[in-house]
């Protein structure tokens, strides 16, 4: 119909130029759909930054928690030392070394301080290693956004440029 008014060469030229103008539209909207993907993969990258920088600072404060502990508990220790031997000494049976029961109670009394100590900091030490390990796997992990947008734009441009 329009090829008796404009002709059969301008007809032509005019498909041509169609086809160019989709394929022109098709590759800026891969790239649009390209660009968005990167967007997203530098937004998400952020984000998991911060979460690992907060579960490290949790992990810190875990720790110091735990130091505070163990140094309340070794000095729940003494004090608990210091009264076994004024009670000791108080009594009239001696608080030195010539008395064995209280050398061995007091003996107990320190390990049990020690290992309440320990305790305490271990627990504070596992707690801040799992916060530190989450942080790391968070900063490994990839976000597949900006990798889905590339495949995407690629589909879009070779679906245009694949048609008869």
């Amino acid at each position: 119909m329009y090829a008796a008014v404009i002709g059969d060469q301008d007809a032509a030229a005019l498909a041509t130029i169609a086809t160019v103008a989709t394929g022109a539209a098709a590759v800026v909207g891969a790239g649009a759909q390209i660009y968005s993907g990167y967007a997203q993969q530098q937004s998400d990258q952020a984000a998991r930054a911060q979460q690992a920088l907060q579960y490290e600072e949790q992990g810190r404060s875990e720790f110091a928690a735990a130091q505070r502990d163990a140094i309340e508990r070794r000095l729940q220790g003494q004090i608990v030392l210091s009264a076994q031997q004024a009670a000791a000494a108080a009594s009239g049976g001696g608080a030195g070394t010539e008395a064995p029961t209280i050398v061995r109670l007091m003996s107990e009394t320190a390990d049990r301080s020690d290992y309440g100590a320990a305790s305490a900091q271990y627990v504070g030490a596992a707690s801040q290693h799992t916060y530190d390990t989450a942080a790391a796997n968070i900063r490994a992990s990839k976000s597949n956004s900006f990798l889905g947008s590339l495949i995407s734009g690629a589909v879009i441009v070779e679906t245009i440029f694949a048609r008869p």
